[in-house]
């Protein structure tokens, strides 16, 4: 269960996911997860965002970015300790890939194996979107927040990790999947707009880019509207999520567009992409999610 309101700790995601190297054992590193990102365990942005700031700390090469990445939820993590231990499969003079897996100390239980590319930026006249900007967002200071939800409020009581982030509705007039007056049954997506009240900001001032994986985990919502009212209540658990990066968001507050789409709803498993924008139109990073569903009890 969720701490008091006034226990919650204020999340710093930069702070929360940076690790110590193990001095006794090379690739390996130590972190904690704050419960301030609890749901029920940890939230899986939040583990993901951890195991790949494992692989960009033991990369250690400021010439490169992480250009894609991919994490495979093998069991929840709870909110504490966390070991990750890295291998670099190949450091070239461009690009590098890394593997990651994360573990609760004292259980050889793999819980989140991730991976990474890095790679050096180059051609950059070779570039085009052909995704347009959604037409039927409004802009975050014209949203609405989501009202104060009762500590009783079943099967979807306040969690911390809800503290932690500011969200919005993006799309005027739409009803969410957990309104009493929601029809649903449309096309399976959603848009909002999130920020993280503490933002992981890097010491230039910059966005911290592997942040990112943090918004990309997201696909429920979609899945609501796709099934619509009357169905029993969900939970969606990340399975895969993979994710390419693209760029930073600029602007401060850095706002952050979720639109988000359901492809594929049945036997238990769901399957989408998310695209994140910021405030000035500009693809930050394309995910895509397969999770697994459950009834929430």
């Amino acid at each position: 269960m969720s701490e008091s309101l006034a226990a919650v700790p204020e999340g710093d995601l930069l702070a929360d996911t940076t690790l110590t190297p193990d001095p006794n054992h090379p690739g390996r590193f130590h972190g904690e997860i704050s419960s301030a990102w609890q749901i029920q365990y940890a939230f899986g942005g939040v583990t993901m965002t951890a195991a790949l700031r494992a692989l960009q700390q033991a990369i250690g090469r400021e010439d490169l970015q992480l250009v894609t990445a991919n994490a495979i939820f093998c069991a929840p993590i709870p909110c504490g300790p966390i070991v990750a231990d890295v291998s670099i499969l190949r450091n070239g003079r461009t690009a590098a890939q890394v593997a990651c897996d994360l573990r609760v100390p004292g259980d050889d239980t793999i819980a989140l194996r991730a991976h990474g590319v890095f790679g050096k930026p180059h051609d950059t006249d070779l570039a085009f979107v052909d995704i347009p900007f959604p037409d039927d967002v409004a802009m975050p200071d014209d949203c609405e927040p989501p009202p104060e939800r009762g500590a009783d409020d079943s099967p979807f009581p306040p969690v911390n990790f809800h503290r932690q982030t500011d969200f919005r509705s993006a799309v005027p007039g739409i009803k969410r999947p957990w309104d009493e007056d929601f029809v649903g049954g449309g096309p399976a997506r959603f848009a909002a707009w999130t920020r993280l009240f503490k933002e992981p900001r890097l010491p230039d001032g910059t966005y911290d880019p592997i942040a990112l994986g943090l918004p990309a985990d997201s696909i429920g919502p979609a899945i609501g509207f796709g099934l619509g009212p009357g169905r029993t209540p969900s939970m969606s658990l990340s399975l895969e999520i993979g994710l390419r990066f693209i760029q930073v968001p600029t602007t401060t507050p850095a706002w952050i567009l979720q639109d988000m789409r359901c492809w594929q709803c049945g036997d238990g498993y769901a399957t989408g992409p998310t695209h994140l924008w910021d405030t000035e139109g500009n693809l930050l990073a394309i995910a895509q999610q397969t999770a697994h569903l459950r009834a929430a009890r």
